[in-house]
C-alpha cells in the first residue's frame, strides 16, 4: 500500500525519526541557553522581583524594578482656573437692572420676582431695585416637605447711584 503524506521520513523508520527531532530541539536548547546564560532568561518564564502597577524596565531578558520614579515624570502639576461662583450681591443691596446677583452651578438658589436665571443658571435683576433673600417651602407629598432659596428685587424708584451715595454716609 501506498501511504500518501504522514510525518514519516522517507525510507527512515518511525522510531529514528522520532529521535532525530528530540536531538535537534535539545541542541537547539543547549544553544539557547549557552547565548542567554540560564533557563529563566529564555523567555519561558518572566523573572519579576516584586509585584506593583509600574512596569518592570527591561534589560536584556531580566526585568528589573525601578526604585524612584524617572526624572520629569510626575501625576500632580494641573489645576483649573476658578470659576468665581457665588454670592455678587448681599441681602438689602440696590442694585440696577442686569446685574448679576448669585452665579452657580445647578439650581442651588431659585429665582423669585423680577429675578431671572440666565443659561448658565446665573440669576441676576429685570428690574432696578432691592435685593431680598428667602426661603419658600416645596411641598413634594405628604413625607417630602424642602426649603428652597430664592432671590427677589423689591423695585425702588431712586436712582441706584443715589442710593449708593446715601448708604454709604
Amino acid at each position: 500500500k501506498k501511504r500518501v503524506g504522514g510525518s514519516r521520513m522517507a525510507g527512515v523508520p518511525r522510531s529514528t525519526s522520532a529521535v532525530a527531532v528530540s536531538l535537534a530541539a535539545l541542541c537547539l536548547f543547549a544553544v539557547a541557553f549557552q547565548t542567554f546564560g540560564s533557563r529563566n532568561n529564555l523567555g519561558l518564564s518572566p523573572t519579576f522581583t516584586r509585584s506593583s502597577c509600574v512596569s518592570p524596565q527591561v534589560r536584556g531578558m531580566t526585568a528589573t524594578w525601578a526604585h524612584k520614579k524617572g526624572s520629569g515624570s510626575t501625576e500632580n502639576g494641573r489645576d483649573s482656573n476658578s470659576k468665581r461662583l457665588g454670592l455678587k450681591v448681599t441681602h438689602g443691596k440696590v442694585v440696577p437692572a442686569g446685574s448679576i446677583i448669585f452665579r452657580q452651578r445647578g439650581q442651588t438658589v431659585h429665582p423669585g420676582k423680577n429675578v431671572m436665571v440666565g443659561k448658565d443658571f446665573t440669576l441676576f435683576a429685570t428690574k432696578t431695585g432691592r435685593v431680598s433673600f428667602s426661603n419658600s417651602d416645596v411641598n413634594r407629598g405628604k413625607k417630602h416637605h424642602r426649603i428652597r432659596k430664592i432671590v427677589h428685587i423689591t423695585p425702588v424708584d431712586e436712582p441706584v447711584a443715589a442710593t449708593g451715595a446715601a448708604e454709604a454716609m
